[in-house]
């Protein structure tokens, strides 16, 4: 690990990550996991290991399925995937207090071509400041990336993917979406209104990690080359063209109820004026979105 740069993804949540991490495993610079979202400093405590393993025992278990139906091509490239599951699923058992599971994973495929490995799972904006300092610490140079979205953008996007796993036959998914949003003000969606703090995730990174090792950038303008190679200056790579035309997990479309926004006011608000404090501009989406909310 001492040679290799160690990048740890943030979030935000519906923010591009997957994107980026697509980009990042393409890189011929970097070794990063097909499976996005470890989720190793949330869920290989003891409070969640369990449930992650039987979750990824799943994921295994689906994946087997598919390549015994697939043709010879496809279904090697499913036994790699499996075999990575496989490894994950050791280190989560493992435990592993001194890290050395996660972090011989992590550099499990790096060559001595490799550059970088690491980590993208949104969650981590979620961590608290000791858990940061330990991610910090791992590696002699650590870097960490966080993607930004419209505050009201990202908030219904979330919305949007939840539906997508909950609605019922009868159900549409803009209807499940707004309902949703109805149990979020009413203070039952906690997950989704913690993924929305921004000045509550940003603080306490800045209060651990220094300036210099962290690279914030905008979803809105992450799809062009001039930000991904600030990415990858930051990152210590060569510039490499991104397939900005490239769709991941796009939540499906679903109306958002117009009055509704503005009962999100109060708890979004406060969120532009943080990041445009700390990033000195915001993009124009953002401007156009606080303006619905005024």
């Amino acid at each position: 690990m001492d040679d290799k740069t160690l990048m740890f993804g943030l979030g935000a949540t519906k923010a591009g990550t997957s994107w980026l991490h697509r980009y990042l495993c393409d890189h011929p610079q970097c070794a990063l996991p097909n499976i996005k979202e470890l989720h190793y400093f949330d869920r290989a405590v003891p409070k969640h290991r369990e449930k992650e393993i039987i979750r990824l025992e799943t994921v295994r278990a689906d994946l087997l399925a598919k390549s015994l139906m697939a043709d010879k091509a496809k279904a090697a490239r499913l036994d790699l995937r499996i075999d990575e599951v496989e490894a994950w699923i050791k280190v989560m058992k493992s435990g592993g207090a001194d890290h050395t599971g996660y972090t011989d994973f992590l550099t499990r495929d790096a060559g001595s071509d490799v550059k970088l490995v690491g980590d993208i799972t949104p969650a981590y904006g979620l961590m608290d400041e000791p858990t940061l300092v330990r991610m910090r610490d791992m590696a002699p140079d650590t870097r960490f990336v966080m993607l930004l979205r419209d505050p009201l953008d990202r908030l219904w996007s979330n919305l949007r993917m939840m539906a997508g796993w909950r609605v019922k036959d009868g159900e549409t998914l803009s209807d499940k979406a707004n309902h949703l949003f109805d149990r979020l003000l009413k203070g039952d969606e906690n997950g989704v209104a913690k993924r929305s703090d921004y000045t509550g995730m940003l603080t306490r990174i800045l209060n651990v990690i220094p300036r210099e090792r962290l690279h914030v950038a905008f979803y809105e303008g992450l799809f062009t080359q001039a930000s991904v190679d600030k990415i990858c200056a930051f990152l210590g790579l060569a510039p490499r063209v991104g397939d900005f035309d490239r769709v991941i997990h796009a939540s499906k479309p679903a109306e958002l109820d117009p009055s509704r926004a503005q009962l999100v006011r109060e708890m979004l608000i406060p969120h532009y004026d943080y990041v445009e404090r700390l990033m000195g501009e915001l993009p124009d989406r953002w401007h156009q979105n606080r303006e619905v909310l005024t």
